[in-house]
């Protein structure tokens, strides 16, 4: 069976920024509550890497998307399929085209139109600037991750959808200069998923071994705040989650 709810979706969005994984959400008419979706996965070439945000205007009556929505599980998990929006370079179709297999509902396909999809590019976390980068001649820094912290930060994906809520255990920071990196998540090696702080506030990935390599405008080392107490994100920056927090409010 395949599951075509296009004409019941109100909004949502979908999120590939983590590579071989697609979550995001989903409001259809017809259900009381929001749709979750966690799947194993990428977005097509056009699209990998970013987040499609959807819309829909649904015209009929509550009793048929009532009727029609009955069933539909609102934990959708399991694998893409074909998730394009129609861009160059083409991939599965020149328009777009969202499907994937459910765990619940076996096959869903939403075929949105081009007005009602919207591409935002993944934005990284800023590297190291090259005027941070390691100098042979500067003294060697501290360490900056113990054994009592790798084994208190959560691993990779284990705060997704918390948004600003998610919980910083770590901060790092260059004595000579205003760089900042907050660490929410670490994949136990030498990765991290948490905020970077200096041209502008990011979310995104940034490594273990490059912090430690790093060397600020003076040649001083990059330093962990020994001080420093778990923040929410939204705590750090608040101005990166004011829109998602009066959206939940308004909600």
């Amino acid at each position: 069976m395949t599951w075509r709810p296009m004409k019941y979706l109100l909004e949502g969005e979908l999120d590939n920024t983590r590579p071989g994984r697609v979550i995001g959400w989903l409001r259809f008419a017809g259900l009381e509550e929001t749709v979750t979706v966690d799947l194993e996965g990428d977005f097509d070439r056009d699209v990998r890497g970013g987040k499609l945000v959807l819309s829909g205007c649904y015209e009929g009556t509550a009793m048929e998307a009532e009727d029609q929505m009955e069933g539909f599980a609102l934990q959708q998990t399991g694998l893409t399929g074909n998730m394009t929006a129609g861009l160059a370079p083409e991939s599965y179709t020149p328009y777009p085209y969202i499907e994937w297999l459910s765990d619940r509902n076996e096959r869903v396909v939403l075929m949105p139109e081009a007005n009602q999809v919207k591409f935002i590019p993944a934005v990284p976390a800023p590297p190291v600037p090259n005027d941070l980068r390691k100098d042979a001649t500067v003294v060697r820094g501290m360490k900056l991750l113990t054994k009592a912290l790798r084994r208190r930060l959560p691993p990779l994906y284990a705060q997704d959808g918390k948004g600003g809520h998610a919980v910083a255990y770590v901060k790092f920071f260059t004595p000579d200069s205003g760089w900042t990196w907050y660490g929410v998540e670490y994949d136990g090696e030498d990765t991290f998923f948490g905020l970077a702080c200096g041209f502008e506030k990011e979310l995104g990935y940034f490594s273990l071994s490059e912090l430690e390599s790093a060397r600020g405008p003076m040649g001083l080392p990059i330093e962990r705040d020994l001080y420093w107490e778990p923040k929410t994100l939204s705590e750090i920056a608040p101005e990166l989650f004011a829109d998602r927090e009066s959206e939940r409010s308004a909600g």
